[in-house]
């Protein structure tokens, strides 16, 4: 999955820390990255699915 949305890190082979939103036609609607140690906003993420 990580390397299907870009989400591999190269050089140590981990996945990258992100957030995606894939519609009911796997469609991605949003993808955002996070830096690692960073903990995303449950709220903010909240809210952008109930956009959806």
């Amino acid at each position: 999955m990580t390397n299907s949305y870009g989400l591999l890190n190269k050089k140590t082979g981990a996945p990258l820390r992100a957030i995606v939103i894939v519609d009911k036609k796997g469609i991605v609607q949003f993808s955002k990255e996070y830096p690692p140690g960073s903990i995303p906003d449950p709220s903010s993420i909240l809210k952008l699915l109930a956009a959806f």
